[in-house]
């Protein structure tokens, strides 16, 4: 590990080499340190998945306690079996496009169909 390597190598090529390091020293600490971001990432293509809660916090990120607050409140979609809470992965990306803004455009583009439809 002391050898000396001597050899020429063009900026970018270094800047590239480094940057890729970085990444690849980067993932695999998030898939070491948090084994829910690796199994989350590996899961994540079925829309019909179940999630504890933790997967749950880690997905919309927000803290455990909140989750628990929606639920006590039924404002989140989940499913209580015994002492354990379930989400369905579907269930919860519906529930957050639920609260999807309309653009000042989209608005306006419903206002004109609307009135087109009613003949005025």
């Amino acid at each position: 590990m002391n050898e000396l390597l001597i050899t020429s190598i063009k900026k970018e090529e270094l800047s590239e080499l480094i940057a890729n390091s970085v990444r690849k020293v980067l993932n695999e600490t998030h898939s070491v340190n948090n084994p829910l971001i690796s199994k989350y990432n590996s899961n994540g293509n079925n829309p019909n998945e179940y999630m504890n809660i933790e997967e749950i916090a880690l997905f919309i990120n927000l803290a455990k306690a909140t989750i628990y607050s929606l639920c006590s409140n039924a404002r989140i979609p989940h499913i209580k079996k015994g002492k354990r809470l379930y989400f369905v992965k579907e269930d919860i990306v519906t529930w957050l496009n639920e609260g999807k803004r309309k653009t000042l455009d989209q608005i306006q583009v419903e206002a004109v169909n609307y009135l087109l439809k009613k003949g005025k």
